[in-house]
């Protein structure tokens, strides 16, 4: 009864933690940086570790019993290797103070579960929930067991109620608290994404009522300033000047344009698009860009078929990433365009050897006006990409690496 009486304690603990984290991420998630996201997961973890220790169960010849394994499972499977070891070092440090035989069997389950939870790691993010859930709650199980024929085979240590309560209690605690942390960290990523999807609604509505009150008087604008710098009695001084309000205007047109993409997102001349026709085509235009940015392109085509979409706006979304990926390599680099098949999907790789992204610039890629380049950039552009390849039923994948590059790739249903 002391067992399950101190097992409860530890559990109630632990979901107080979980509650409260989950409170400050959905109302004070400004201050919570990505960078240092693995950080916070690390300390929340150990403080939960050094509690479950303290209120642990004692049952003689140095072996305690507790639910530590929890957030060393849940922070070590989302936080990545270093949370896993750091966590793993940690908790055999404080174990070690606490003393006992326990200790040893201590330190070869932790290190054990360790290697375990760095190899799993990769293939339990990409799982589906219910999928998740069977993984924690069978890995707990079987630790369970472990944790009991280690000490049984090593000291003779045979309480089968304990280990009987324990290995319940550990089991249905791992269920319900990777339940409930999943369901929390879902609910917080739609919220993020449905403050996204206000703002991208917003920007459509906007384009809608400024595009026919600005465009036609900016395209009138720009024919009267042609025909000005094309006038031969037009001193040379006021020709350069009109052509300085043509690229202005144009490229306030442009922006104007990109507007319109929300206003009007769905394709209207939908067609087979030759993926390598358009590629090559969209490189050509930004030859001159590649030559001044000193970037070399190198493109490998081992696709088959083809997608369905409109080609001007296609056009766009390449033109769009490629001119992004040479802004971010301003003393030169190579830029990998790599086609191929994949589950019935045609892939577009895109990678650059730039300056890449921060993980906190990743999350917020595709977000109105969110740009990295100053006063340059609108944030316009990758938000046209998105939603596009949205349009045109795919799907946008960014991996990014600061000072080393980013991979765009896009996926589309393969029509043939």
């Amino acid at each position: 009864m002391d067992m399950l009486y101190g097992l409860l304690i530890n559990l109630l603990l632990i979901l107080i933690l979980i509650l409260l984290t989950n409170m400050l991420l959905w109302y004070k998630h400004k201050c919570f940086q990505f960078s240092l996201q693995k950080i916070y997961m690390f300390v929340i973890a150990a403080l939960q570790i050094i509690l479950c220790l303290l209120l642990s169960v004692p049952k003689g010849d140095g072996f305690i019993y507790d639910l530590r394994f929890i957030p060393f499972l849940l922070c070590g499977l989302y936080g990545g290797k270093r949370v896993t070891a750091g966590l793993a070092f940690f908790l055999i440090i404080i174990r070690f103070f606490i003393g006992g035989s326990g200790f040893w069997v201590s330190l070869l389950l932790t290190a054990s579960t360790s290697l375990v939870i760095i190899l799993l790691q990769s293939y339990y993010l990409k799982r589906p929930l219910r999928n998740k859930i069977f993984i924690a709650t069978f890995f707990a199980f079987c630790y369970s067991i472990t944790a009991f024929l280690v000490p049984s085979f090593i000291y003779g240590f045979k309480d089968i109620k304990s280990f009987l309560t324990y290995s319940i209690v550990l089991t249905a605690s791992t269920f319900f608290v990777s339940y409930l942390f999943e369901i929390l960290r879902e609910a917080y990523i739609l919220h993020l994404e449905a403050i996204k999807m206000e703002k991208m609604e917003i920007v459509s509505h906007l384009a809608a009522s400024i595009s026919h009150e600005v465009r036609n008087p900016l395209t009138a604008v720009i024919g009267f300033l042609q025909l000005i710098a094309e006038n031969q009695k037009t001193s040379d001084t006021n020709r350069a000047y009109a052509t300085y309000a043509i690229d202005e205007a144009n490229r306030a047109s442009n922006i104007i344009n990109d507007y319109l993409t929300f206003a009007k997102p769905h394709s209207v001349e939908e067609r087979f698009l030759n993926i390598e026709e358009e590629i090559m085509k969209s490189a050509e235009i930004l030859r001159p860009l590649s030559l001044k940015q000193n970037v070399v392109i190198d493109v490998i085509f081992q696709h088959s078929g083809s997608i369905n979409g409109d080609p001007h706006k296609f056009h766009q979304v390449l033109l769009n990433i490629f001119k992004n990926s040479f802004e971010a390599m301003p003393d030169g680099g190579r830029l990998f365009i790599h086609t191929s098949n994949e589950k019935g999907k045609l892939l577009i790789s895109i990678k650059d050897t730039g300056h890449g992204m921060k993980p906190e610039h990743i999350a917020r890629l595709g977000e109105p006006y969110f740009s990295l380049k100053g006063q340059k950039g609108t944030g316009l552009g990758m938000m046209v990409v998105f939603k596009i390849v949205e349009s045109m039923n795919g799907h946008v994948e960014v991996m990014s690496e600061f000072q080393t590059g980013t991979t765009i790739t896009l996926s589309f249903p393969c029509s043939n």
